[in-house]
C-alpha cells in the first residue's frame, strides 16, 4: 500500500507533504526550489518514501471557485509531473491554504524568515489532509 504525496506549487518554491501508509494523516515533508531540475529533486526526495500511489496537487482558484491565471500554470505543471514521475496527479482545490498556513505559523509566533521556509510545506500538508478527509474510505483498499 503506497502513500499519497501533496504538492503546493509556487513559482519560487514547491511545498511537499506525504501521507502515512494508511492514508489517514498528512505531514509536511520539505520545500524544494522550483527550477529546471525540480523533477530530479522530487525523484530524489520521493525515493525513500516509495511506493507513492498518487500526487495531490493544489489547484489555485479564486474565492468564487473560478480558475485563476495561476490555475493554467498549475495544470501545465501537473502534465509535466505525470510524465516525469509516471504517477497519477489529482488536482485539488487549494483555496486559502497558504493563508491558513501563514496564520497558523503566526499564531505559533514563528519568525517571518522561518515562516517563509515553512509556509509552503505546511500548505502542502493542508492540501493533502483536505483530500484525505474528503475522499470516501469505501473506495480505498
Amino acid at each position: 500500500m503506497g502513500r499519497l504525496l501533496g504538492i503546493d506549487y509556487g513559482r519560487v518554491r514547491i511545498g511537499v507533504a506525504v501521507s502515512d501508509e494508511m492514508k489517514i494523516l498528512s505531514r509536511p515533508l520539505c520545500c524544494l526550489e522550483n527550477g529546471s531540475k525540480i523533477f530530479e529533486s522530487l525523484k530524489r526526495t520521493l525515493q525513500p518514501l516509495l511506493p507513492i500511489d498518487t500526487i495531490v496537487l493544489g489547484l489555485p482558484l479564486y474565492l468564487n471557485g473560478k480558475e485563476s491565471p495561476m490555475s493554467e500554470e498549475v495544470r501545465k505543471f501537473a502534465e509535466q509531473l505525470k510524465l516525469a514521475l509516471a504517477l497519477p496527479v489529482v488536482l485539488w482545490d487549494e483555496r486559502l491554504t497558504s493563508a491558513q498556513a501563514d496564520r497558523a505559523l503566526r499564531d505559533a509566533e514563528v519568525k517571518r524568515k522561518k515562516r517563509a521556509q515553512l509556509e509552503d510545506t505546511l500548505a502542502a500538508a493542508m492540501i493533502l489532509q483536505s483530500y484525505l478527509d474528503y475522499r470516501p474510505y469505501s473506495n480505498e483498499k
